[in-house]
C-alpha cells in the first residue's frame, strides 16, 4: 500500500495519504496507518478529497452500501463542509485485463514463491 501512495503522490503531484478501514489494537498493528475516519475527519476545512478503493471487486468493505461508503457518509455528516468522493473498484479500469494478460505471460515459477 505504502508502495502506491508513494507513486500515486508522484504522479499526481499533491499530497496523498494511506489509511485502513480498521485496525486492531496494540502496537503489532501499528503498521497499519490512521484509520480512514479519523483522516477524513482531520482534513483542512472546506477540502474535496478522493478515496481510492484498492480492492479488486465490491464486496462487504468496497463498493455501494460497502463499509468504506459508510465511513465516508459518516464523515460528512459530521463535517459537511467536505467533498469526498471514492474511486470505483480496480475491476472496473480498462487496463486491468491487460495488466492481468501481461502477467500471465510472464509467470512466476512457483518454487521462487517459497523461497
Amino acid at each position: 500500500r505504502e508502495a502506491v501512495r508513494v507513486a500515486l503522490e508522484a504522479e499526481l503531484g499533491h499530497s496523498v495519504r494511506a489509511c485502513c478501514m480498521e485496525r486492531r489494537e496494540g502496537p503489532d498493528y501499528d503498521f497499519n496507518g490512521p484509520l480512514l475516519e479519523d483522516a477524513l475527519l482531520a482534513l483542512p476545512p472546506g477540502t474535496s478529497a478522493r478515496v481510492a478503493l484498492l480492492f479488486l471487486q465490491e464486496g462487504r468493505h468496497a463498493g455501494t452500501g460497502g463499509d468504506i461508503d459508510k465511513i465516508v457518509a459518516k464523515a460528512c455528516e459530521q463535517r459537511t463542509d467536505l467533498r469526498i468522493q471514492t474511486t470505483k473498484v480496480l475491476a472496473y479500469h480498462q487496463g486491468l485485463v491487460t495488466l492481468l494478460a501481461e502477467r500471465l505471460k510472464k509467470p512466476i515459477p512457483l518454487r521462487l514463491l517459497h523461497e
